[in-house]
């Protein structure tokens, strides 16, 4: 119960810092000409969050930037949808890569392994 209460908490920090970084990055390139190369970037942070946090935490990370960049940082404000088909694009790849990303790079549980040893019948020495 305690391993599972704290893999918990390494998913949602990891997603809060995926956010706050997100958010943070809006605020900064907001008025920069070339915002649109922004989410491409932004994989760096989603990496991170998936090699330091987990797979579920990058993920979730990714969903979370994909919303607030789309929302915050590009024309029309305050939508979900995106006006500029490169930087809808760029959003795309974004989420297409920071999922399959943290898909591959996050790291496990380390009780996973003992579930599946104890499930199959193995017992550690």
């Amino acid at each position: 119960m305690f391993l599972m209460n704290r893999e918990w908490g390494r998913r949602v920090l990891g997603t809060s810092l995926c956010v706050l970084a997100a958010t943070m990055l809006t605020l900064v390139v907001r008025t920069v000409p070339n915002k649109g190369f922004v989410p491409l970037v932004f994989l760096c942070v989603i990496l991170f969050v998936a090699l330091r946090f987990g797979s579920a935490a990058g993920i979730l990370g990714t969903v979370g930037a994909v919303v607030i960049f789309a929302e915050f940082l590009f024309d029309p404000f305050l939508s979900i949808r995106v006006s500029d088909p490169v930087q809808k694009n760029h959003l795309i790849w974004m989420s297409i890569i920071g999922i399959a990303a943290s898909e591959l790079v996050g790291i496990r549980p380390k009780h996973s392994n003992r579930i599946s040893r104890a499930e199959q019948g193995d017992t550690p020495q």
